[in-house]
């Protein structure tokens, strides 16, 4: 019974955690989408700051979805173990 409940403690708080990074990862990827659109020289012509604003916009993403699914999974997982953990005890 003490496994199941810790077990069911640590995938709540990897949960949360990962939701925190998600959000913050998102935050920084919206920051670099904003700073992106003022690499423009003259007629519109991109800057290499504007490919690597997007290039650092992609990877966040991605990043901040992984994140997120991982933060799903591990909240199914904390939820599976305490409903064992009451179905058992």
């Amino acid at each position: 019974m003490p496994f199941v409940i810790a077990v069911t403690v640590i995938c709540a708080v990897t949960g949360a955690l990962s939701l925190f990074a998600a959000t913050v990862a998102e935050t920084r990827a919206n920051r670099a989408l904003h700073d992106s659109r003022s690499c423009f020289v003259g007629d519109g012509n991109p800057t290499n700051s504007f490919f690597a604003h997007r290039a650092r916009h992609d990877r966040l993403h991605r990043l901040n979805t992984a994140l997120l699914i991982l933060s799903a999974v591990v909240s199914l997982a904390a939820t599976g173990f305490a409903v064992y953990a009451v179905a058992v005890f």
